[in-house]
């Protein structure tokens, strides 16, 4: 089942996150994603994240696909323009991509290119969406048609107690079919935001995967609760890891997530989490997934 036919089903799905190496080695990467494979029914793969250069996505989407794990492809904005995003589009769907995420992309100034690259601004995350609906429906940007038309599962990010209604509507506009969500720790907050969209009738026939991140020490709860926009961690759960480190912190981390996973289940218009675990990608998947109680992949 694809994720987009186990996301049509109702089922209460789980993604992950695989972030492409520095170094030009697929081993590594194919070794994760084998490891992810049976425990979530897709992966993001991210986009030279943090502004900082990575493998392609696209090739690493390739390595996942030789796993049986499937790709969610990041596609940023910042870094490529109008002809070449399209280039890119045509050869992932080509090589076997279905699912694409449009984001606009870190700002240089976050990573280490601020002073010697250039940010490309043809279009933006909306003017992304708009533009594979538009390949979607077999024509490029300047007129030209498609023999074989693509058919990408075209997800946005959506940033929790910060974006408006309007915001979330103009995506949904834009051809957004499904989103992602920035990370979430304070539910009760989460669902208080999320409500009037659910109630509005925005999100109806549109899947909500919710962001999830284990932390592994108060530091890293710290950083994201005053850093991230929209993410907003509650006492209880700085109160959970204060003065952990190593195993115990880990321990900690995996039964916040799993906790808060039981609470968003019961939240209305939420399809599934989105988890997110940076340089332990499978041993926190795996952890999280048992700890949730959450059923494996059917993927």
């Amino acid at each position: 089942m694809t994720l987009r036919e186990e996301l049509a089903a109702g089922t209460f799905s789980v993604t992950a996150e695989l972030n492409p190496p520095v170094d030009p080695v697929a081993d590594p990467v194919r070794a994760t994603a084998a490891k992810l494979a049976p425990l979530v029914a897709a992966a993001n793969v991210t986009d030279n994240q943090a502004a900082t250069v990575k493998v392609t996505p696209l090739a690493v989407s390739v390595w996942m696909i030789e796993q049986g794990l499937e790709p969610i492809m990041q596609v940023t904005t910042r870094d490529r323009n109008i002809m070449a995003l399209q280039a890119d589009l045509l050869g992932a769907w080509a090589l076997g991509v279905r699912n694409i995420l449009a984001l606009s992309g870190d700002p240089l100034k976050v990573g280490k290119y601020a002073d010697i690259a250039t940010k490309v601004g043809d279009v933006d995350s909306l003017g992304l969406v708009r533009l594979i609906r538009k390949m979607n429906d077999g024509e490029l940007a300047a007129g030209e048609k498609l023999s074989t038309p693509t058919d990408f599962y075209v997800a946005s990010a959506m940033n929790p107690l910060v974006d408006a209604p309007e915001k979330v509507k103009s995506k949904l506009d834009a051809g957004t079919e499904f989103f992602q969500t920035n990370i979430v720790y304070d539910v009760p907050r989460f669902a208080k935001w999320f409500a009037p969209l659910t109630e509005q009738g925005l999100l109806e026939n549109v899947p909500v995967l919710v962001g999830i991140m284990p932390p592994r020490s108060t530091r890293a709860l710290e950083h994201m609760h005053n850093h991230i926009p929209g993410v907003e961690v509650d006492d209880a759960t700085f109160a959970r890891l204060k003065d952990l480190t190593g195993d115990d912190a880990k321990e900690a981390g995996v039964r916040v997530a799993a906790d808060v996973i039981s609470q968003l289940r019961e939240v209305p218009g939420v399809a599934g989490v989105h988890i997110m675990a940076p340089t332990w990608e499978a041993e926190a998947v795996a952890r999280v997934v048992e700890a949730a109680g959450l059923e494996a992949s059917t993927s």
